[in-house]
């Protein structure tokens, strides 16, 4: 099958081709990549590329996944599907409205309290993977309603570690109050 790929700024063109069961052969221009997998979990795939092991880590929906291997964030995202909702839509892109880690971390800060006022893209948790630290955000302007998670909390994709309400005039701090930087 082929496939255009969208990884990060880049669009790749690549043909999978099945073989045995949990195997596929990847060609990319003129590279050819051999690999076999296995569901660890949910969200993790053990991967042995031409016969070297790794992991990977992958969350995200239908449109776009994060995948994470080594450490590394690629956001993956299949470009004819991209270009079909793209004809479709009429509004601007969706973005998550929750803050919830990509893959299995541990809290090590949280840099809000409830109450406080966010703009959209401050940050609000910082959790580590794979002895790497990865800044959460505030998905959008609003007010900190519930912490969900603390300091060395042990968290999955998918679990909201910040509840943040949506609020008229957060990002201006119209009530006085001045947003989080």
């Amino acid at each position: 099958m082929d496939y255009r790929l969208r990884i990060g700024d880049e669009v790749w063109y690549c043909r999978a081709d099945s073989g045995e069961e949990n195997a596929v052969r990847i060609t990319m221009k003129d590279h050819v990549v051999n690999v076999r997998y296995s569901m660890v979990s949910e969200h993790q795939i053990h991967l042995m590329v031409d016969g070297t092991a790794t992991s990977a880590f992958i969350t995200g929906g239908e449109d776009e996944k994060m995948v994470v291997i080594e450490g590394v964030p690629y956001p993956v995202q299949n470009e004819d599907i991209l270009t079909q909702a793209a004809s479709k839509r009429k509004g601007p892109r969706a973005v998550p409205q929750q803050v919830t880690p990509p893959m299995p971390s541990v809290v090590v800060r949280i840099m809000v309290s409830p109450g406080d006022l966010v703009r959209k893209g401050d940050g609000v948790v910082v959790v580590m993977a794979m002895k790497m630290e990865s800044t959460l955000t505030a998905p959008h302007d609003g007010r900190v309603r519930n912490i969900n998670a603390a300091v060395g909390d042990k968290v999955m994709p998918g679990q909201i570690l910040v509840d943040i309400e949506k609020e008229e005039g957060a990002a201006t701090g119209d009530s006085g109050e001045k947003a989080v930087p």
